[in-house]
């Protein structure tokens, strides 16, 4: 497989890293659900002469006739971590989902003509917060499909949302069951985002990618699970030529990690993946930096959160992340900016869940708006279902990382293409090995892998 970096002109400030097997990033108590529902807008104001990424080569620039979004309303749910430990790799998703959604009814004409409203609660990043979220948004907000950005809520909200009749229609993947049928999704969790555990031994092929081959990682201390990563490393590396040299364990709560730091830099580390929650990370690097560590970090998925990561100099990084990249230059992603830049009072949405989240509801706008029900009829959870069923080698331009095709029997089929990046000196780019996983060439161009 070969290598290449595609750059970008957007540079960023930092990242947040923790690996796969980590805990959420914050430890904010705070417990207040919040509900988003923006008014919807009638807009009659030309679209901008953009491709915004629904089908590839279409021209999907806004005429005025189908700009009007005067049917009946549609209700999107949003259960995320606005609060809590997972707060900050989460905790801007409703202000993307709200600008999407205004967006939408004030440029593009709705949902084929529906106006669309986000009903957001916080899921408290906990099993039970989750649950009641997912109660709120259904039952008091009606609801016909849920975004889930929380990491713990999969699963604890899959027996509900299955019984009520409502998909899940994106997000994160983090908790999908296997196909050993022990949870309740049946064909109704459509899932836009790669899966493990593909998604977890992204970082080995990121780090072949940026051309280091000696792989060690960083884990908490705290959850007995951290550790079991080294099994899933020792398996992947030998697959993707790279060495797997050691873990080491670290807790928040340590006096020190000096002497984690020089074990690693000891067993001849060149990239070290941080399984930790991001403070921790930043004091993790910033004391292997102290020690003369001069390699590289890794970071996956929704941990890759810009803004986190800005007080660490002379970092240098490498991983994946489940969303499309925030700083490419393809037309999808400048129409994501564009309307973040509008509508998003500058909220700072570099991040990947901020991207799954977007791509989620332009895979909503794009299936139902042009298969779903006349403006003048209600949109049901049956009627999205249905539609979802339908939906065959989709990759919004690029803005999936593989083209998605959805089944009516049996668990959805796992996503196992991803984004890798490089971060130098402030800037991101992308990094891609082996053929293009959905399709398109340039800075939004995936990767896969499969294991087994």
């Amino acid at each position: 497989m070969s290598a290449k970096r595609v750059r970008s002109r957007f540079a960023i400030a930092s990242i947040c890293a923790f690996s796969l097997v980590a805990a959420a990033c914050s430890d904010d108590e705070t417990t207040t659900t919040t509900t988003a529902a923006p008014g919807t807008t009638t807009g009659d104001t030309q679209a901008p002469d953009t491709t915004t990424g629904d089908t590839a080569g279409e021209d999907t620039t806004t005429t005025e006739a189908a700009m009007v979004a005067d049917g009946t309303e549609v209700v999107i749910g949003l259960v995320y971590s606005e609060t809590g430990r997972s707060a900050s790799s989460y905790n801007t998703v409703d202000d993307v989902a709200n600008a999407w959604a205004e967006w939408v009814n004030t440029e593009m004409g709705g949902v084929g003509g529906h106006p669309v409203r986000i009903a957001a609660a916080d899921g408290l990043s906990t099993g039970e917060g989750a649950a009641a979220a997912a109660r709120q948004v259904v039952e008091e907000e009606g609801a016909v499909g849920v975004i889930i950005q929380d990491s713990t809520a999969e699963n604890a909200i899959a027996e509900y949302l299955t019984t009520a009749g409502i998909p899940m229609i994106g997000g994160t993947a983090n908790g999908r069951p296997s196909d050993s049928g022990e949870a309740h999704w049946p064909n109704t969790y459509f899932n836009t985002a790669p899966s493990n555990p593909s998604s977890a031994a992204a970082t080995m092929v990121a780090a072949k990618a940026a051309g280091v081959t000696k792989f060690a990682a960083a884990v908490c201390a705290e959850v007995p699970a951290c550790a079991e990563a080294g099994g899933l490393y020792t398996i992947v590396g030998p697959m993707v030529e790279v060495e797997y040299v050691g873990l080491a364990t670290v807790g928040a709560a340590d006096p020190s990690y000096t002497a984690p730091c020089l074990d690693l830099i000891g067993k001849g580390a060149e990239i070290i993946n941080l399984g930790v929650a991001s403070n921790t990370a930043v004091a993790v690097m910033e004391e292997c930096l102290l020690q003369g560590y001069e390699g590289l970090f890794a970071s996956a998925s929704n941990s890759v959160v810009a803004n986190l990561f800005e007080t660490v100099e002379g970092l240098h990084m490498a991983g994946m992340i489940n969303g499309f990249p925030w700083w490419a230059d393809a037309p999808p992603a400048q129409a994501f900016r564009d309307a973040l830049v509008n509508y998003g009072d500058d909220i700072d949405a570099r991040n990947p869940s901020a991207t799954t989240t977007w791509a989620a509801l332009e895979l909503f706008r794009k299936a139902v708006g042009e298969n779903g029900p006349a403006k003048d009829a209600d949109i049901t959870a049956a009627d999205v279902i249905d539609v979802y069923h339908a939906i065959d080698g989709e990759t919004l331009d690029g803005l999936l990382p593989s083209p998605i095709t959805y089944t009516t029997e049996g668990f959805q089929p796992l996503i196992t293409c991803f984004w890798m990046f490089e971060l130098v000196d402030g800037e991101f780019s992308t990094l891609t090995e082996g053929e293009s996983g959905n399709g398109v060439e340039g800075d939004l161009q995936s990767s896969c892998f499969t294991l087994g």
